[in-house]
């Protein structure tokens, strides 16, 4: 194996652990994925092309060794994630692990992710012990018809590879401006990712002369190096900026520069398959403890990881894959996937002890383009709900925490036969207070603020609906000895340009863990927001009392209380809604 190669996937799993850890070197270190899928397609298809012997005999060797390769060491890992989580994750999750469970067994765990709508990117509080089983979806996925496309079209066709590798990537980087939760998980949108190795694994004559090699190879990492580094969740994935570290990748693989043995990433690069499979668990263990990891939590997370994935590989990888005596045939294989199937799902099912329903899915402002992403400005549509031809018209306008009552408030305006106007944008307050995103003026936030205050004055409505998240404390652009003071100052100026009847929702309390009850707390912000309210003669709500005592309760109304780290449920929202209308003026 050429250690250029294991160096490369060294440092796609060096990035994605650190990234998990929460080490902050490395915003983009979920890209590492992305790489993984480029030496992956390299690798494959250089394979592939050495094969002789009829087509059949070729797809068949082909499923027989990506078995032996893949299944042992993921299904292990399988069987022993349930089994930990039986015994170390919170009762209330295991219901919806059964399924994770099962899904990453038969290798549909992206498919199961899409479904639920689970942005690996925005993780909850209680993120799922299999979640990264997605990425063994997406390449099972591909390489259980790409084997075929090959051998019986693209292996004569070599000229349809860049027209294709272009199609697919445009096709891809689209859909993630259409639907980034889904285009994440689908294996569709990550399929020019494998074109960019086959291009080059189906083109070996291809060489470099050899002053050019180690400049290349430098500018390769330096570009996937730069992506990981500079990029993070805020930039769309996969996207034109994954197309870096994608393209640096490549330059790698081209340029064929041998990696001293000493190095540290080749050796990494030898154990990165268990690596990947190990330590997220590990990961997920420390977070249902605390949303936030210390640096000894950090360092034990790498460590634990480092010492099991080498166990994993010596003992279960290599001996499977390597040793004669575990040779199975492709119905051999199919039995171990059922057997690992149903062990996998059947203990967390029959351990869930509890009827609470988990519900992880979010409003539907953010699939239909209502609910605006990072860097948009304005919807393209008019995000209408409701009776939409009433004349009675109410406005729900804020961040994501406005957009979690959009549910509840689309009951009642249902029942009322109200049109319900949505305009919420992802991390952009409902205030005139400049925010910054990656160390830079957050200009879409600025811009659709201005907007969303001449459109409030212009359409007349009933009256408009505010929330905010206010048990946290945005990015400033400019610096403020007291968040609270800069956070007040704005709002003020932004309720005084109303010149409409509004109602603010005050913030929801913020969780320390989704899966556990937590004491309730509010935040001075979220007391300075409600005297900013009445200030102004606004009328101001506060939920907290419904969802919370002393302590505030992780089920509501038969079901999690909350979706994520700080945003309640669908359930809960809709739960909430007569509790709303009792509130908020009929007339």
């Amino acid at each position: 194996m050429r250690r250029d190669i294991q160096a490369l996937r060294g440092f796609s799993i060096l990035v994605v652990l650190l990234y998990h850890a929460q080490f902050g070197w490395f915003k983009g270190g979920f890209l590492g994925v992305d790489i993984f899928f480029v030496i992956s397609g390299f690798v494959i298809t250089s394979k592939l092309m050495e094969g002789d012997g009829t087509i059949g005999t070729q797809i068949k060797g082909f499923y027989l060794r990506r078995a032996k390769r893949i299944l042992p060491a993921s299904l292990t890992v399988t069987v022993i994630t349930s089994l930990f989580a039986i015994f170390f994750l919170p009762a209330i999750s295991r219901s919806r692990f059964s399924i994770e469970a099962l899904s990453s067994a038969l290798f549909s765990a992206n498919l199961n992710f899409a479904r639920v709508g689970n942005d690996y990117l925005a993780q909850a509080a209680d993120p799922s012990p299999f979640l990264h089983y997605w990425s063994l979806g997406v390449e099972e996925q591909f390489y259980f018809i790409w084997p075929i496309l090959f051998l019986i079209f693209f292996k004569k066709n070599k000229n349809w590879l860049i027209p294709t590798l272009l199609l697919s990537s445009v096709l891809g980087i689209w859909y993630t401006s259409v639907n980034p939760v889904y285009s994440f998980y689908l294996p569709f949108s990550r399929f020019w990712e494998f074109f960019a190795g086959i291009l080059l694994a189906m083109n070996p004559q291809f060489r470099l002369a050899q002053p050019l090699q180690k400049i290349t190879a430098a500018l390769g990492w330096i570009l996937i190096t730069f992506s990981v580094h500079l990029f993070s969740v805020t930039n769309a994935t996969p996207g034109i900026t994954t197309a870096l570290a994608v393209f640096g990748a490549m330059l790698v693989l081209i340029a064929r520069v041998d990696v001293k043995p000493q190095f540290v990433l080749p050796m990494l690069g030898d154990y990165s398959f268990s690596l990947y499979l190990v330590h997220w668990p590990i990961v997920v263990y420390f977070l249902d403890r605390s949303s936030t990891l210390s640096l000894q939590n950090k360092v034990a997370i790498v460590f634990v990881a480092l010492l099991l994935s080498v166990s994993l590989t010596h003992l279960v990888e290599r001996p499977f894959r390597f040793k004669k005596r575990f040779t199975l045939t492709l119905p051999q294989w199919g039995a171990v996937v059922l057997i690992g199937s149903v062990l996998s799902y059947g203990g967390l099912a029959a351990s869930a002890t509890t009827n609470t329903k988990i519900d992880r899915s979010v409003p539907i402002t953010y699939t239909d383009g209502c609910h605006l992403n990072f860097g948009k400005t304005w919807p393209l549509g008019v995000c209408a709900y409701g009776d939409v031809t009433s004349s009675t018209e109410i406005i729900l306008a804020g961040d994501s925490h406005a957009a979690q009552w959009f549910p509840a408030l689309l009951k009642i305006a249902q029942d009322r036969k109200w049109k319900l106007v949505n305009l919420t944008k992802s991390s952009c307050p409902a205030t005139t207070l400049e925010t910054k995103r990656n160390a830079k003026f957050d200009a879409s936030c600025a811009i659709w603020q201005v907007k969303l205050i001449t459109k409030i004055n212009a359409d007349k409505p009933k009256f408009v609906i505010f929330s905010d998240f206010t048990e946290y404390q945005y990015a400033l652009l400019k610096n403020s000895n007291s968040y609270e003071t800069a956070w007040t100052t704005g709002l003020n100026i932004f309720l005084s340009q109303i010149k409409i009847p509004f109602i603010f929702f005050g913030d929801t309390p913020k969780p320390s863990s989704v899966v556990g009850d937590f004491a309730l707390t509010r935040s001075p912000t979220t007391m300075a927001t409600q005297k900013s309210v009445a200030a102004h003669g606004g009328l101001y709500i506060d939920p907290s009392p419904w969802l919370c005592s002393v302590r505030c309760s992780a089920t509501f109304d038969g079901a999690n209380t909350y979706r994520d780290s700080s945003h309640i449920s669908v359930h809960t929202a809709e739960a909430l809604s007569a509790k709303l209308a009792a509130v908020i003026p009929a007339k």
